[in-house]
């Protein structure tokens, strides 16, 4: 049996990564990890991943959510991570 931990691990984010979009698409963490895992492996993927993280930093930094540096750290690592963004 796999735990978050695993999955987490094989979706390609990061964890508050993924906490920002499962935020975005609304579903726990664990469904956010294996949509991300299979998103990435698509031509657009690393650009739907962008979007979800890019609307969330935003929506988090617009409300003054305590989430939203934590979430614009993630969306800047991720560029950082996929410079063919």
């Amino acid at each position: 049996m796999l735990s978050l931990v695993d999955c987490i691990a094989f979706s390609g984010l990061t964890p508050d990564q993924l906490e920002a979009v499962a935020c975005h698409k609304h579903v726990p963490v664990i469904v956010a990890a294996e949509w991300a895992e299979t998103a990435l492996d698509t031509a657009d993927g690393t650009h739907e991943v962008e979007t979800a993280l890019a609307k969330e930093a935003k929506l988090a930094a617009d409300h003054h959510l305590a989430c939203a540096e934590c979430w614009g750290r993630a969306l800047s690592e991720f560029r950082t991570q996929h410079p063919e963004l």
